[in-house]
């Protein structure tokens, strides 16, 4: 669909437009994902931006908020699960959960795991319910899983991976109102330039 050059303006990459009438637009962020049941991508609104009319050009909406803000660390887990996605999946079928994966994150990302350091990351709502620290065979198989996973990061970013971890570090999800949105991508987007990492999906 062909939009007028008064709402192009105004429409970045990852923003999409919904016509209300010929004179006024609505603007979201948002993406694509697959979900089970689906044949077809699903468009997901992250964020609602506001509103485009020719005169006014863009109104940004100014939410209230209501209810509690959540805040979750996001991009670091979401880095180690698009490159080791295949990884967790075994294990997962192995272990029948993800919490010897989630345990080798929580050390990678963070030298150590706890109940605490999982409920603050975005893994705690991408497999929730689990316990840390594991212990045992558990603890021991996730310590060398964690110890391959630090190689993969070094053969993929070289010299590059402590300024990549800094800077996935610097990703959240907040839930506001209900939803949950992404923090500004902008400290990540010379990794997805780089080395063709993508921040969503997870």
């Amino acid at each position: 669909m062909a939009y007028p050059d008064w709402v192009l303006k105004h429409k970045q990459p990852g923003m999409y437009v919904q016509k209300v009438n010929d004179h006024t637009y609505r603007i979201f962020r948002g993406h694509s994902e697959r979900r089970a049941g689906k044949p077809y991508p699903v468009l997901v609104t992250d964020e609602y931006i506001g509103t485009i009319t020719k005169e006014a050009g863009l109104v940004r909406t100014k939410p209230t908020i209501k209810g509690e803000v959540l805040v979750k660390r996001y991009g670091g887990y979401c880095l180690l699960w698009n490159l080791c996605r295949k990884l967790a999946e075994r294990i997962m079928q192995r272990y029948g959960d993800a919490s010897v994966f989630l345990e080798a994150c929580l050390q990678v990302l963070y030298g150590s795991s706890s109940s605490l350091l999982y409920g603050s990351d975005w893994m705690s709502e991408h497999q929730q319910g689990l316990e840390f620290p594991l212990a045992g065979e558990a603890l021991q198989e996730a310590s060398r899983i964690a110890e391959g996973m630090s190689t993969t990061l070094s053969s993929r970013f070289g010299d590059d991976r402590q300024a990549v971890l800094e800077s996935a570090g610097s990703l959240y999800r907040v839930c506001i109102n209900g939803m949950w949105v992404t923090s500004d991508p902008s400290q990540v987007q010379w990794v997805s330039r780089r080395y063709g990492i993508n921040w969503k999906g997870v």
